[in-house]
């Protein structure tokens, strides 16, 4: 790794530790701090407040305060911090910082400690070896787990936290445990070198190498390119690729967007809920895939699988331990994907190898509708189904808008029935696949950027379990609008436990006027059982202050995306497959 070096004077005297660890991250870039407040994490919250370039953001529990984090990283690009107190402050957050590991989200978690895990005595919420054991309970999660030594040693153990969640070639969340006392006590001045604008050496795939995947996918007779989220911050590289080569396309649920799904050779998504274009021109057998960026599980892969028996994939990524898992490779190769499609675009237009008929099968299976339903957005149907209601959301929020799926049923209605074009119009947090992600995410990226509407389209239950969070944008007056299907039940284990035991239970979330509820929030809200109810004028009423609004949509619990589910997706991994029914 090579960076430049700057000094940075940290002027601590008359501060405390935790003043110093917040004027250290504040330099290096993080400055927007999400978490929820406690006794021992006090020193670090009062730090945040009073620094003049900081900004803090109370969230209603500390998992959601990750999620924030991330959709406020996956906006903006810069590293945000989170602070958590000792006890279940720490351990609340475990589920958003495994989420933020498994999706390769830079964080800085600050969780604050009691005194007592310093002394070795035994109190209530200690975060050491003798309580909690936070450190060996994240390591798993985490790309480090420190605890502050000294006082005197805060502004190094800060600047290496950031350095750590963002200079290696897999970035991710680290966390930082800080005892009270020691953040509480005085710092005398440091002169700390610390990375400038750090610049990652990653691994690139030689050109022999290069140039054999360009010739096994000009010559194959129905090749594939596999986009995975890998692949966010390599657009415009992974798009000349697929251009010069003239190979058609698919993206994971998780990199929905990241290139357009009206270019021509695209066929939408593949996995969980994939489009019928994926389908169609997968079921023959492809037989050069090339993987960029993606560790194929389940939910990546399901009814798509994406290379014919006997095929010949090609799977690029950082992490050599994701070959092989989902799908057997033939050829693995650990290089920087931004780096390789570059060297791949190039070889293929200098030595001009392209495949000379891919695109001709893509639009064979472009004949047909994309879409489970291809009258889905007339369907008229006297109770809402939920594919009309997300053509309603689209078409009311026009082609600026900002969508972010929670995780449920209705995922795969979003996953399947909206069309992106841009990186930042969709956003979905499958690496852990947790309920309440998308409601935190959606906050996050509208503080990022309140400039246009972030729509959280999320299902009873997960409003639920977070829809407190909601209060932060009231708060913030951000213009975040949830649509929240209610169906009065946990709809995807209803189906699938139907599916897998074959027969009903209820699994409900009882029924809830989340209208009523929001109403009594100070958030403008309308129910919504009639397509055509959702429209740009109403959603502009809703939100005419700027700030936070609710549609209570009242759907068809029964409708369904034939072989979309998680059920289907494991049993397709598992057992190897047939065609969805």
């Amino acid at each position: 790794m090579s960076a430049k070096t700057h000094p940075i004077v940290v002027q601590s005297t008359d501060r405390t530790a935790a003043d110093v660890i917040i004027d250290t991250l504040v330099d290096a870039g993080v400055d927007t701090f999400f978490g929820v407040p406690g006794g021992p994490v006090m020193p670090l919250f009062d730090a945040v407040v009073r620094h003049p370039k900081a900004r803090l953001v109370e969230s209603r529990h500390e998992s959601t305060a990750v999620f924030s984090a991330m959709g406020y990283w996956a906006q903006s690009g810069r590293v945000p911090g989170v602070l958590v107190t000792a006890g279940p402050g720490g351990t609340n957050a475990v589920t958003g910082v495994a989420s933020a590991y498994f999706e390769s989200v830079p964080l800085v978690v600050l969780c604050g400690d009691v005194v007592w895990a310093t002394t070795g005595r035994i109190h209530l919420q200690d975060m050491g070896p003798d309580g909690v054991g936070i450190e060996t309970m994240m390591q798993p999660v985490t790309r480090a787990a420190l605890r502050l030594p000294a006082s005197s040693a805060a502004a190094g153990y800060a600047a290496h936290a950031v350095a750590l969640a963002t200079s290696s070639g897999r970035q991710g969340p680290v966390l930082l445990v800080v005892p009270r006392d020691r953040a509480s006590a005085p710092e005398s001045p440091t002169e700390l070198v610390v990375a400038s604008s750090p610049s990652r050496v990653l691994p690139a795939a030689d050109l022999a190498t290069v140039t054999e995947v360009a010739r096994r996918l000009a010559h194959a007779q129905r090749p594939l390119v596999v986009v995975g989220s890998g692949c966010r911050e390599a657009v415009h590289e992974v798009r000349a690729m697929i251009e010069a080569l003239n190979v058609p396309f698919v993206t994971t649920p998780r990199a929905k967007g990241i290139l357009g799904e009206n270019h021509e050779l695209s066929l939408r998504t593949g996995g969980m809920a994939a489009s019928w274009w994926a389908r169609g021109y997968i079921e023959p057998g492809v037989d050069v895939a090339l993987v960029l960026g993606t560790d194929l599980d389940d939910v990546s892969v399901g009814p798509t699988r994406y290379v014919a028996e006997g095929g010949d994939l090609i799977h690029v990524d950082l992490d050599p331990t994701v070959f092989g898992r989902g799908l057997k490779t033939s050829m693995g190769v650990v290089a920087d994907v931004r780096a390789f499609a570059a060297e791949l675009a190039a070889t293929s237009r200098v030595n001009h190898i392209s495949n000379p008929h891919a695109g001709a099968l893509a639009a064979q299976a472009k004949a047909q509708s994309p879409f489970d339903q291809p009258d889905f957005a007339t369907d008229p149907a006297h109770l809402i189904a939920p594919h009309r209601a997300v053509h309603d959301l689209a078409e009311a929020m026009g082609p600026s808008a900002r969508f972010v799926t929670d995780i449920g049923e209705h995922m795969l209605f979003a996953l399947h029935y909206l069309t992106t074009e841009r990186r930042e119009a969709f956003g979905i947090h499958l690496g852990l696949g947790s309920m309440a992600s998308g409601i935190g995410s959606a906050i996050g990226r509208a503080l990022a950027d309140p400039s246009t509407p972030v729509v959280c389209i999320c299902g009873d239950g997960c409003m639920q379990m977070a829809g407190s969070e909601l209060l932060v944008a009231v708060e913030h007056n951000l213009p975040v609008l949830a649509a929240v299907f209610n169906d009065g039940r946990y709809n995807m284990v209803y189906h699938g436990y139907q599916q897998e035991f074959g027969r009903q239970e209820r699994w409900a979330a009882p029924p809830m006027d989340f209208s009523l509820w929001a109403t009594s929030l100070g958030i403008p809200s309308i129910v919504i059982e009639k397509p055509g109810q959702i429209t740009a004028d109403l959603v502009s009423a809703l939100m005419a202050s700027g700030g936070p609004a609710l549609l209570d949509i009242r759907h068809d619990p029964n409708v369904r995306i034939k072989g979309a589910g998680r059920v289907e997706a494991l049993q397709q991994m598992s057992h190897g497959g047939g065609q969805p029914c």
